[in-house]
């Protein structure tokens, strides 16, 4: 059986918000675990005295807010300042807390840039969508040309991030780019990917025709397509599919209202309205 924890402080009403986490925490105990799961992405804003002022007056840890007070007017580092709120709260051990401690420091070293890539990252990771094209694009602005690794991985990265969206024909442009600036298979085999889903068949198949070097990858894109149709034929949006053209069959067939077909139909909408507005919202 598992060690049982106790609570340390207690749990508030007033979240905290680690901005740059873009997430909200309501106990010490969530802290410290956005803090080890989420290591690489604090820097110096997260040694502040607003946490330290949240945990003792929300959290009723008034000694724990005079220590991280205390460490700021110091300028401590903020892996010391990470460790001084996981060793309070006990809610990991010291292996744990070293570890977590030592990726704040590593990342410490990394630049600007490095660090914006990896908080871009996470908001894609975590379906914020458009918080992560804003934030690539940002990036993509400052940093040196001559950075071709991290840019071509920014521009592919914004292509997988228009093809959550649907936007198939930016997201083409994006992995175009990310091409061009390191030539590699797979940003290759998405941007024709994404050519073939923004197009219609004369359209793309000229523009293979005008580009004969993308002929062999573009036998691989359509195997792909093929493979993904089978696999789609298996889940669940293809069997609702199914019986909504079964419903709409039905009625025309007999002459019947097609009131289900519709309450199929406006149910499938919604729920995919509510997942498109849940990637887009900022």
């Amino acid at each position: 059986m598992d060690k049982v924890r106790l609570a340390c402080g207690h749990r508030t009403d007033n979240p905290y918000l680690i901005e740059k986490m873009m997430i909200r925490v309501y106990s010490p105990e969530e802290l410290c675990y956005c803090i080890m799961l989420d290591a690489y992405l604090l820097d110096e804003s997260f040694a502040c005295e607003e946490l330290a002022k949240w945990l003792g007056e929300e959290c009723g840890l008034e000694d724990l807010c005079s220590e991280l007070t205390d460490a700021v007017r110091r300028n401590s580092s903020v892996d010391m300042y990470a460790r001084i709120i996981m060793e309070y709260v006990g809610f990991y051990g010291a292996e744990d807390i070293d570890q977590t401690c030592a990726v704040i420091r590593d990342n410490a070293s990394l630049s600007s840039y490095e660090k914006g890539k990896a908080r871009a990252d996470y908001y894609l990771m975590c379906g914020r969508v458009t918080m992560a094209l804003s934030a690539y694009n940002e990036l993509l602005e400052s940093i040196p040309e001559n950075e071709k690794k991290v840019r071509a991985s920014i521009w592919h990265n914004c292509g997988y991030a228009y093809t959550r969206m649907f936007r198939f024909a930016e997201a083409a442009k994006a992995y175009y780019c990310a091409y061009k600036t390191l030539p590699e298979d797979d940003s290759l085999k998405q941007f024709l990917t994404a050519l073939r889903m923004s197009k219609d068949d004369k359209e793309y198949l000229d523009y293979i025709a005008g580009h004969p070097e993308f002929y062999e990858m573009s036998h691989r894109v359509e195997k792909s397509i093929s493979q993904a149709e089978g696999a789609f034929v298996g889940t669940d949006e293809y069997r609702s599919i199914m019986t909504m053209k079964m419903l709409r069959e039905e009625s025309t067939s007999y002459g019947e209202q097609t009131t289900p077909y519709y309450e199929q139909l406006d149910k499938l909408l919604d729920e995919l309205k509510s997942s498109y507005r849940e990637m887009v919202s900022d």
